[in-house]
């Protein structure tokens, strides 16, 4: 390690040479009547000497130990600000996350979320469990009423409607707050919020989740800090209107906020994010050195004070031992360049930790705007499939009623070449919106024994000539129920990994089987294995390759997101992923699937392949925003034989009901619509209004799918086959 010492000889002044003065320049004249000698000139020089060189090197030294001591001071004061930002920071993303679990947790109907008010308390107190800095956990519906808490059952009488900090989130411009420090009505203690508004489709205010924090949590942190270093005299927690969340040592009785004329609180409300002071505190004007600093995304400070009076006694005892070195001049000499080595090396070893926090910080910002570019690149290629989606049902639809009107023209290649392009379309925008988290899954029962040769022609493109498959399913293998698409994904970027790892060529061999031996939730296994000749994957990262953005590729040649999605894939089946691997032997991953018993498989397949009637009789109500889809959905079931009314939003379909003379026998809705109404919200409607209405939904994103099927209503993911479309609708109105 190199060692920096460009500063040694200009802290020692006094170790530079002194020129002798030249003869007859201010040189103090003979004595009357005596004649100085060479060699009391030159003794008289060197008690000069001895008395200028120690007293310059102690003047120069003195004013540098006090800029040192000040530097000091100031720099250890910047890092205790700067732990005490650190954990505050971590409380409060704690607090964050956990309010936004709980939101989760208590999304939907309030009147529900209270009817299961036991199991959601246990949930909560899982949640919160472990946390030491939480007093509890509130959960508030929009009137105020508490809906669920994590210490003890609801109080039904509690209320939190009257309370500063709900009223300010009602505010739609804020999402996270903090609330002053409040006594709790129903715990007694004291305590602050992290409050976040409660999620709701429209953007309404549904409540709010308040995370209660301890005071006294902080302050023991605070006094921790101090107990390491004694010359941190104060730190505190202020909100920027001036109000205390927690000092130590404790503020005076009944004192919860800054005085209004205090230097820091001047700063703080005048914007600045950090900066250091000098002010005098308390009744006795002790001097103090301030560091304060902003907690980034809330309305926080945290303060550090450093005391004035230990940083001159710091000084003092400096100077008094540098002058009692100093007295013999030899042994000060020595002394003083001892004192500027050990400062030196400080000083070197300060500034090697400040590059390797930066260098830190600076990967670390690196990585959150790589995921920011990824998440910026997934919003953007969703909202691309989405609307190309569109249009592959626009095309999918008029195919079929072309079809259907000119049966001769059926089996055309070129209908045909439009259909196997429709398909590849399809398959295409399901791999763009599973990239981008946003796929609305479409889970169905596979036999691998007739599904896995399909693939076969797709993964030997993707692994190139290089790369020989083998594929092998045994005959009893079960079948197991899952989204084609995903799975056909998994396979893809198994095959992609494998081809990087045998750059040279080798042999990737897929493999099904049963595994009763080891099952899943109770239920038989069934392994779907890949096997490469590649490099193999060393043991100490192995436990790493299926966190998002890991790769051990060079820069550039892939994004990490691979074993991923795989890994998703699997838990999101229901399942596991395991790997082995051997340097220098390759590797073997297998997706290990809970299996379909079969009597459950036959009767999916039949209902796959059941005829649609030739004509169908009803009457539909067809709400859709898009001209298009709308148009050719409606030619579509009128050559059905169904009658068609349709409707451009939610608002404008109640509409319609309230002055039909007849209702409809189905509604058919897309989810996502314009207007403060969706297509979940009318569902919702026309189940309380029309209860004996049946309604069918359509959606392509997969968060609108969930919650409309944890609803209980029937949907089916876009774009839909017509002829999935049609029998459903058969079903439907039909029975």
């Amino acid at each position: 390690m190199a060692v920096e010492t460009t500063s040694l000889q200009a802290q020692r002044p006094y170790g530079a040479t002194r020129e002798p003065p030249a003869p007859g320049a201010d040189a103090p004249g003979p004595a009357p009547g005596r004649a100085d000698t060479p060699l009391v000139r030159w003794l008289r020089t060197v008690l000069l000497a001895a008395v200028i060189v120690p007293g310059a090197a102690f003047v120069g030294m003195a004013g540098w130990a006090l800029e040192r001591a000040r530097t000091d001071a100031e720099d250890t004061t910047a890092r205790a600000s700067q732990m005490a930002l650190s954990h505050v920071q971590r409380t409060f993303a704690v607090a964050e996350e956990i309010g936004r679990r709980a939101a989760a947790a208590t999304a939907g109907d309030d009147d529900e979320v209270r009817a299961d008010e036991a199991a959601l308390h246990q949930r909560l107190n899982d949640i919160v469990a472990g946390v030491p800095a939480l007093v509890n956990l509130n959960v508030w519906d929009a009137a105020g009423r508490a809906v669920a808490r994590s210490d003890q059952r609801i109080d039904p009488g509690a209320s939190a409607g009257d309370r500063t900090y709900f009223t300010e989130m009602q505010d739609r411009s804020i999402d996270v707050g903090i609330s002053e420090v409040i006594v709790g009505r129903q715990t007694g203690r004291e305590l602050f919020n992290v409050t976040l508004r409660r999620p709701s489709p429209d953007g309404s205010f549904r409540g709010v989740v308040a995370v209660s924090l301890a005071p006294s949590y902080f302050r023991s942190y605070y006094e921790s800090i101090a107990a390491d270093d004694p010359r941190l005299a104060s730190f505190a927690l202020i909100k920027t209107d001036g109000s205390i969340l927690a000092r130590w040592p404790p503020a005076e009785a009944g004192r919860q906020r800054v005085a209004p004329g205090a230097q820091t609180l001047a700063r703080i409300q005048a914007g600045e994010d950090a900066g250091v002071l000098v002010t005098r505190v308390g009744t006795g004007r002790e001097a103090r050195l301030l560091s304060f600093r902003r907690v980034p995304g809330y309305p926080v400070y945290v303060v550090a004070g450093f005391s004035r009076d230990a940083m001159f006694a710091d000084w003092l005892r400096l100077l008094w031992l540098l002058a009692a070195v100093l007295l013999p001049v030899s042994a000060g000499l020595a002394g003083v360049a001892w004192v500027a080595i050990r400062k030196t090396r400080l000083e070197h070893e300060a500034s090697a930790a400040l590059r390797e926090e930066s260098r830190r910080r600076f990967q670390a910002e690196q990585a959150v705007m790589e995921a920011q570019k990824l998440e910026t690149l997934a919003v953007l290629t969703g909202g691309v499939a989405h609307d190309f989606n569109n249009l592959l049902a626009i095309v999918q639809t008029n195919l079929h009623v072309h079809r259907r009107k000119h049966p001769a023209l059926a089996e055309a290649p070129q209908l045909q070449a439009m259909a196997r392009a429709i398909r590849a379309g399809v398959r295409l925008t399901r791999q763009l919106l599973s990239f981008s988290r946003k796929q609305a899954l479409k889970p169905e029962t596979i036999r691998l024994q007739a599904w896995l040769p399909h693939a076969a022609e797709l993964l030997q493109s993707t692994l190139g000539r290089a790369v020989q498959a083998e594929f092998k399913v045994d005959a009893d293998t079960a079948s197991i129920h899952v989204d084609a698409g995903e799975l056909e994904l998994a396979l893809i970027n198994l095959a992609l990994n494998a081809r990087h790892a045998m750059p040279k060529g080798g042999t990737f061999r897929v493999s099904a089987f049963n595994d009763e031996a080891h099952p899943i939730a109770g239920r038989p296994a069934v392994n779907l294995c890949v096997q490469d000749d590649g490099a193999g994957i060393p043991a100490d990262i192995l436990p790493r390759v299926v966190e998002p953005f890991f790769t051990t590729r060079e820069r550039g040649a892939g994004s990490g997101l691979g074993l991923s999605q795989v890994h998703g894939f699997c838990v999101q089946a229901g399942g596991r992923l395991d790997i082995d691997s051997t340097v220098g032997a390759g590797t073997r991953v297998c997706m290990r699937l809970p299996a379909v018993p079969p009597a459950d498989a036959a009767p999916h397949v039949e209902e796959l392949q059941a005829p649609v009637a030739q004509a169908l009789r009803g009457s539909v109500l067809l709400v859709e925003d898009n001209e298009d889809v709308a148009s050719s959905t409606q030619a579509m079931l009128t050559d059905a034989g169904l009658s068609v009314a349709r409707a451009r939003s939610a608002q404008a379909a109640l509409d319609y009901l309230a002055q039909a003379p007849a209702p409809p026998d189905l509604v058919l809705s897309d989810i996502a619509m314009p207007g403060a109404l969706n297509g979940i919200g009318l569902a919702f409607r026309l189940r309380e209004e029309r209860p004996d209405l049946p309604v069918l939904l359509t959606t392509g994103y997969a968060e609108q799918l969930s919650l409309a099927v944890s609803g209980g209503f029937e949907v089916l993911p876009k774009p839909t086959a017509p002829e999935d479309l049609l029998r459903r609708i058969q079903r439907i109105l039909q029975p």
